[in-house]
C-alpha cells in the first residue's frame, strides 16, 4: 500500500482525469423554446483563451498545447491546475489524454511534459 502523500495524488489525478472526460464528453442541448435571448454573460477577463493564451511562454510545447489540448478543452482547463502538479503527474495527464485520442506523438509528448511542469507545475 502506497504513502498518503500518494493516495491523496492518485485522488487529484483521479478528479483531474473526470473533469478532462467530462470537458470532451458530448454535449447534449436541451430543446429551445422560441423567446427572447438573454444577452450573454461577459467572461471574466481571466477566463477568456486570449488571456489564459497570454500568460503563457511561447515554445514548442505551447503549440503542442494550443493545437492537441485545446482541440478538446478550452485553455482555462490546463491552466486552471497551475501550481498543483508535479513533473510525472503531467506527463501521466499527457498519457492518459493520448490514449483517449489526443494528437501528441511519443515525442511530443515529452516537449509538452516539459512545457506544462515549467509554466504550470508545482513549484
Amino acid at each position: 500500500m502506497g504513502s498518503m502523500g500518494s493516495k491523496g495524488s492518485w485522488v487529484w489525478f483521479m478528479v483531474a482525469f473526470l473533469a478532462c472526460v467530462m470537458a470532451c464528453a458530448p454535449k447534449k442541448t436541451p430543446p429551445t423554446v422560441a423567446a427572447t435571448p438573454a444577452p450573454a454573460p461577459t467572461p471574466a477577463p481571466e477566463a477568456t483563451t486570449a488571456t489564459a493564451a497570454d500568460q503563457l511562454p511561447d515554445g514548442a510545447g505551447r503549440q503542442i498545447l494550443m493545437s492537441a489540448c485545446v482541440a478538446c478543452h478550452g485553455l482555462r482547463e490546463v491552466t486552471k491546475f497551475r501550481g498543483f502538479y508535479t513533473r510525472p503527474q503531467w506527463r501521466d495527464i499527457v498519457l492518459t489524454m493520448m490514449d483517449y485520442g489526443a494528437p501528441v506523438s511519443e515525442k511530443d509528448a515529452e516537449v509538452l511534459t516539459d512545457y506544462l511542469t515549467a509554466n504550470l507545475g508545482k513549484k
